[in-house]
């Protein structure tokens, strides 16, 4: 791909976005970070559905390789609304399919292996078409949303001194983050180069993040934010957002998810911002959903992922493109 290609990607998920009423604005370095990094290759993992010589849809696999638990390989594309219904989007999830199964079972290892794809709720006729193809709705998230005035005071925890995220020890916070985690529903470890994107590359904001250290100077929580000015004039207001937020086992049940999450909406405010967001499992047992809501956040979006569980022969998916040519 090259740039006018992004170009064109960026202007199908635009329209796209707009009219499904989600309220993101792509960018080429939006693109460029999502679909040319670590876990994605242009030349095999993305593919661009023309008809009639006009791109009108695209979609890119996102493997994430795994020794512990199990391995996931997300599909993520769009349909330029135009052309929907024309089977360009069924066209697009085979071929997003068959490539996912190739790169699950490449890993040869016998841990479970599932395909995900991820929709906004109120697309109801995506939902329709993964049913179609084979996926299963196995879980429901939310998108949180609080304006940032009267704030909660901030809070202490005893034993607990509440940080600027430093410049110097985001190894040692990945793993913070990957323990953290280890019990949350569908997710792997985190490789150290997905970290630095995460931590450091789009609408990565650390100056806005937080760590939580104990008394030995110890990372044992952190709140990783983020910032997308793009989005602005879509949504009519400045978003943070607590991207990730992750304590370790055995300092849960103490405040310091909450406390890390007032700090950071006091260093939004600071910044200029006039909302914060943050994403939940609306099914996790962990009492996420109802802290943020006793600190003034409420539902905005809501999206639903949907799986197909591979078995040893792979998805079995037939591919009917129609008069639909996919192209790298």
């Amino acid at each position: 791909m090259v740039d006018a290609d992004f170009d064109v990607l960026r202007d199908i998920i635009e329209r796209a976005n707009v009219f499904d009423g989600a309220p993101v604005m792509p960018t080429v370095e939006g693109l460029r970070s999502e679909i040319d990094g670590d876990h994605v290759v242009l030349a095999t993992d993305v593919r661009v559905a023309w008809v009639g010589g006009e791109a009108v849809g695209y979609v890119h696999t996102f493997y994430l390789p795994s020794d512990v638990a199990l391995e996931r390989c997300y599909l993520f594309g769009c349909v330029d609304p135009a052309h929907r219904g024309q089977g360009v989007g069924r066209a697009l999830i085979a071929w997003g399919i068959e490539r996912a199964t190739e790169q699950l079972q490449s890993s040869g290892s016998a841990l479970p292996k599932v395909i995900r794809v991820d929709g906004r709720a109120q697309v109801t006729s995506a939902h329709r078409l993964f049913d179609r193809m084979g996926f299963t709705s196995v879980r429901w998230f939310e998108e949180l949303l609080r304006p940032l005035t009267d704030l909660p005071e901030r809070r202490t925890v005893p034993g607990i001194d509440i940080v600027a995220w430093p410049d110097d020890r985001d190894e040692e916070i990945r793993i913070v983050k990957n323990i953290a985690f280890a019990d949350h529903w569908g997710s792997t470890p985190t490789s150290t180069h997905h970290w630095a994107e995460m931590v450091r590359g789009y609408g990565a904001r650390p100056d806005l993040s937080v760590v939580a250290l104990d008394a030995d100077g110890a990372v044992v929580a952190h709140c990783l934010c983020g910032r997308y000015p793009e989005d602005d004039e879509l949504l009519g207001r400045s978003d943070g957002w607590v991207s990730y937020l992750g304590t370790l086992p055995q300092w849960r049940g103490k405040g310091l998810a909450s406390a890390l999450i007032v700090e950071s909406l006091h260093r939004f405010a600071a910044d200029g911002l006039t909302h914060a967001s943050i994403g939940v499992d609306a099914d996790s047992p962990t009492g996420a959903a109802r802290l943020y809501r006793s600190l003034g956040f409420e539902p905005n979006q809501q999206s639903v992922t949907h799986e197909i569980v591979l078995s040893a022969s792979g998805a079995g998916v037939d591919r009917h493109d129609n008069n639909v040519i996919i192209d790298p």
